[in-house]
Formats: structure tokens, sequence, C-alpha cells
């Protein structure tokens, strides 16, 4: 995992299966949120973290298969 993905990342998890990580961009005032796949790319980019885990639960199965190859 990237070290991004270490500092207050939260795991997204759909049902037993790790799918991605979000945290929320460096800096000031208003920071987006960041889905990271398990292995630190960046997957998109949600202005809260509510849009973020809703692309999570739409996109977990084509997640899932890029990181399982």
């Amino acid at each position: 995992m990237a070290d991004n993905a270490g500092k207050e990342a939260e795991e997204i998890w759909i049902g037993d299966v790790h799918v991605a990580n979000i945290r929320q961009e460096n800096g000031h005032g208003d920071r987006p949120f960041i889905v990271e796949s398990l292995t630190g790319t960046e997957l998109r980019t949600a202005a809260d973290k509510h849009a973020a885990e809703l692309w999570i639960a739409l996109h977990s199965d084509a997640i899932t298969e890029n990181e399982l190859g």
C-alpha cells in the first residue's frame, strides 16, 4: 500500500473483501476525498466522503477485477 494510504485512510470493505481506501487530500480548507486501490493507485476524487463511498459501491466489481488481474 502506498504511504499516502497509511495517513488517515479508511479501509472500505464489501462483505469480507477489502475493496479500496478513502483518504482526504492533504492541505487546508475544503479538501477532496481520494479513492485509492489497494496498491495506492488513485482511482477517483470526490467532493465528499459519501460520494466516494457511493462510487466504490457502484464500481466494486471492476475495482476488484483490476486488482486481481
